[in-house]
């Protein structure tokens, strides 16, 4: 399993550095294009989109990715994934003709300001196109294609960046411009992906598998949704005790702080359809707590990076205006990737105890609104992305306690929470040292460098298991 890992984990993050560093890059253009209630509008219709995504289509992809290895023939699984394509389809469509037919009601809920009806009529087009992109990308994943995966979401970025500068900066369009270069950018996405899979998807539907998919990904809906609601509450929240400016000062400290996640991506899409697979041989737990502790000495000097030099990259990279969002990243970038860090609790799914993932979630999402509600009027925006880290990290503790009761995985908890406790201490002293410029960023870049004698004291990474890895990647690049 883990050859395969360190190979697809490399492939599938290429995409993705590519298109967080595109969308790192584009930073100075969305504000120099877009004011701060203009980047917010932009936020509101992408989490809009988002819940959309969760629900029209009832997670059928979960339902998928669950049944499509059982499949015993390969016209058994053509069949399952063709029934998946065209519920999409059909659920997208819908959604598309009542966005369109109640824009002016529905944008004023979801923007939170009047006159916007053409951009969430664009947002709402861009929607049920991402929900097709999204279905298409997760079938190669699936189908283990990682190298057609990683085409696909690289066409899928680049086109979208150069429409988007085309139409935003170069012709002026402005908010209008981005929405219409994101939905080039995954129309183009979509048709490639269809392409790749031209012999996967056919004019069949099956209603037994849809019943069976939906048996099981349906009972995740609720689970998902509360996911978005921890996800999405602080701006929603942010929305409504203060102002789109907020939302938009807030919004591009989530950018930033989200450049952290390039590291999960490739984990995110190569660990999950390894781990069904090979869950039940003996040396799977240990892998997997390896894998473990070689992603959180990443993650963690990535969290001293960010935290460390977000004021620095915000006054690079932006505006005057948005400078104020640096104080919130520290606080943003452990809570994103805590967000996504159950990958490494596969207990719950391996044992389909799905109503344990509603539970979960349900409870992250009632501390995160409660503790948003509490702190947003007290603390502002930045109580936001305080709030956004507790939730996600109890949310994290709970399916790793229900996940190791599962399915056991020799993970060290005083290593790792001796390793958390340090950084977090580095980052406390280097956001409390305020001389000059060129001092601050040398003491800055120093305690960054005391992790890997950290990582060494506490034995999250050792120099055989450094040497396993390092034989393992280039192996296997030859194989298919």
């Amino acid at each position: 399993m883990i050859r395969r890992f360190f190979r697809d984990s490399a492939i599938y993050t290429i995409p993705s550095i590519l298109s967080y560093g595109i969308s790192f890059f584009l930073i100075p253009l969305y504000t120099r294009v877009l004011t701060p209630s203009d980047y917010g509008a932009l936020d509101m219709i992408t989490i809009f989109g988002s819940l959309i995504a969760l629900t029209v289509a009832l997670e059928i992809s979960q339902g998928v990715s669950r049944f499509y290895l059982d499949e015993k023939t390969d016209e058994g699984k053509k069949i399952l994934v063709s029934t998946a394509l065209w519920f999409t389809v059909l659920m997208f469509t819908a959604f598309l003709i009542v966005a369109f037919a109640f824009a002016p009601e529905l944008s004023l809920i979801v923007i939170g300001a009047s006159g916007l009806d053409d951009v969430f009529r664009l947002g709402a087009i861009f929607i049920w196109m991402n929900g097709l992109f999204y279905l298409l990308r997760n079938q190669l994943r699936f189908e283990l294609r990682s190298e057609a995966y990683s085409i696909v979401s690289t066409v899928q970025s680049l086109t979208t960046a150069g429409a988007s500068v085309l139409l935003a900066y170069v012709f002026h369009f402005g908010i209008y411009g981005f929405l219409t270069g994101m939905i080039i950018g995954t129309a183009a996405g979509v048709f490639l992906g269809l392409y790749y899979l031209k012999k996967t998807f056919q004019l069949r539907f099956d209603l037994t598998k849809l019943k069976t998919m939906l048996a099981f990904s349906v009972p995740i809906v609720p689970s998902s949704i509360a996911v978005f609601v921890s996800m999405y509450i602080d701006r929603l929240m942010i929305n409504h005790y203060l102002s789109l400016e907020e939302v938009g000062l807030y919004g591009i400290g989530y950018r930033l702080a989200s450049v952290s996640t390039l590291v999960l991506v490739g984990f995110q899409m190569a660990l999950t359809p390894l781990i069904y697979k090979h869950y039940q041989e003996p040396e799977t737990p240990h892998q997997l707590a390896m894998l473990f502790r070689t992603f959180l000495a990443i993650v963690i000097v990535i969290f001293l990076i960010l935290s460390l030099f977000a004021d620095v990259a915000l006054r690079i990279l932006t505006t005057p205006a948005y400078y104020a969002a640096s104080q919130v990243v520290v606080f943003l970038v452990p809570a994103v990737l805590l967000s996504q860090m159950y990958i490494f609790a596969p207990g719950i799914g391996i044992s389909k105890k799905t109503y344990l993932f509603i539970l979960i979630n349900v409870g992250g999402a009632t501390l995160n609104i409660f503790f948003n509600w509490m702190l947003i009027p007290q603390i502002g925006y930045v109580g936001a992305g305080v709030a956004t880290l507790i939730g996600y990290a109890c949310v994290f503790a709970a399916y790793m306690y229900c996940s190791q009761k599962l399915y056991y995985v020799p993970h060290d908890w005083g290593a790792i929470a001796g390793v958390v406790l340090v950084a977090a201490a580095l980052v406390t002293i280097g956001l409390h040292i305020h001389l000059e410029l060129y001092i601050d960023l040398l003491i800055r870049g120093c305690l960054i460098l005391l992790m890997p004698g950290v990582f060494s004291f506490f034995g999250i990474l050792n120099w055989k298991e450094i040497v396993h890895v390092r034989d393992l990647v280039p192996t296997r690049w030859n194989q298919r």
